[in-house]
């Protein structure tokens, strides 16, 4: 048995790719800092470096305000206080938080549950990080599964309060938390004047304006190796975020065994290798990545179709790429891999 958890950096900036002509007016700058258990890169077009660090700073510190707020390993955040007394009493939240876990349940619905926060109800069995992980019993999933509903959370939007409809309940709020960070970033970095930005999380990001009069150019991963399949060339307001079996993961008795659950199941969804949504809007990009990503090549094709305003590439476990129509000229595929697109 072999255990490999890790956080693969499936989309990131490849800010070679766009050769610059012309008159280039501003410095090109790029910032670092571990956040979010990732590492967070903003990347911007700024008039000055001064300029340019004040930005960051502001933008880093949004990210930082709602990472206190949201991240379920900070005691004191709102996702740890509603964990710990949300199945005896409604617990007070900020107004973002409130507002974002009635996204959450906006977008469950809309999804049919394929995106569901009440999955962390479960995820304490799959501990993929464990050096002697093994995956649980069906008797172990059976037993905690009816807790994963996000129909059993309770909102009481006069007093923004949530509670759990069943003790033992929790949510997490990483699949949607992460692109409202992002969003709240690149806003910051509009208050401050930078008009052609990315900010990266991991992978997950949003950009602004061009470089230098040429598109902003993200790559996209390989699932199974380390070196980037395909390129996109990413407008103005672009959010692209991918759900991966690479992400974080262990092999066990020669199977993968990935973080991305199946709400219906409690296990590692199937089917696909990686699911990438590009929008205007990083927190739907966010939470439909990881939805399409549950529902499998059929089902999230269907859904993409049905709603334009996003559009998604997918990678099933045969390496076999599927992609929006939409996307056509915007995608570079880096090797001989062919696009079906739908």
């Amino acid at each position: 048995m072999r255990s490999s958890p890790r956080r693969a950096l499936f989309v990131l900036p490849i800010l070679l790719f766009a050769a610059t002509t012309g008159c280039r007016k501003g410095e090109l700058l790029t910032f670092n800092r571990p956040m979010l258990g990732t590492m967070i890169t903003i990347t911007m077009v700024a008039d000055s470096r001064e300029a340019g660090v004040r930005a960051s700073e502001e933008a880093f510190g949004e990210i930082s305000r709602i990472e206190a707020l949201m991240s379920p390993r900070q005691s004191e955040s709102d996702v740890a206080r509603l964990n710990r007394d949300g199945g005896r009493a409604p617990v007070a939240v900020s107004n973002e938080t409130f507002a974002l876990i009635e996204k959450s349940i906006e977008v469950s619905r809309r999804t049919d549950g394929a995106f569901d926060i009440s999955f962390a109800s479960i995820a304490r069995l799959w501990d993929l990080g464990a050096p002697d992980f093994r995956p649980p019993g069906r008797p172990e999933i059976g037993r905690l599964l009816p807790l994963v509903d996000y129909r059993k959370l309770l909102l009481y939007p006069d007093s923004h309060r949530v509670s759990f409809a069943l003790p033992g309940m929790k949510v997490g709020l990483g699949g949607i938390a992460k692109g409202y960070a992002i969003g709240r970033a690149v806003a910051a970095l509009g208050r401050r004047g930078v008009r052609a930005s990315i900010v990266d999380a991991g992978g997950d990001l949003q950009v602004t304006g061009d470089k230098f009069g040429e598109p902003w150019r993200v790559g996209l991963m390989h699932p199974r190796k380390k070196e980037i399949i395909l390129a996109i060339a990413a407008l103005d307001g672009d959010s692209v975020v991918t759900s991966g079996d690479y992400e974080r993961f262990a092999i066990y008795q020669g199977e993968r065994y990935h973080h991305i659950l199946d709400p219906k199941t409690g296990f590692p969804a199937r089917g696909l290798s990686s699911a990438t949504v590009v929008c205007s809007d990083p927190v739907l990009a966010d939470a439909y990545a990881t939805a399409l990503f549950v529902m499998g090549g059929v089902r999230a094709r269907e859904f993409a179709r049905e709603h334009a305003q996003i559009r998604a590439i997918l990678i099933d476990q045969n390496l076999h790429i599927a992609a929006s129509k939409e996307l056509k000229g915007r995608i570079t595929p880096l090797g001989n891999e062919e696009v079906e697109w739908f």
